[in-house]
């Protein structure tokens, strides 16, 4: 069994790893520009337009107030 210093080892590297990622992906996007949806690009913009693609869609409000 892992030891509590281990596990917080882990746990750093493993948030190290998604920050690089979200930069990555970020830089990506300034790199780029602004540009459509794409298969296979991993930009942050596009990450996020997937994202709400599959998304529900919020029902509509059917009373005024």
């Amino acid at each position: 069994m892992k030891s509590h210093e281990d596990l917080s080892k882990t746990v750093r590297s493993e948030r190290m790893m998604i920050f690089e990622m979200i930069d990555a992906a970020c830089e990506l996007a300034a790199k780029k520009g602004k540009h459509p949806l794409e298969n296979g690009c991993n930009c942050i913009s596009c990450v996020n337009k997937r994202k709400r693609l599959f998304e529900k869609p919020e029902k509509n409000w059917k009373f005024s107030i």
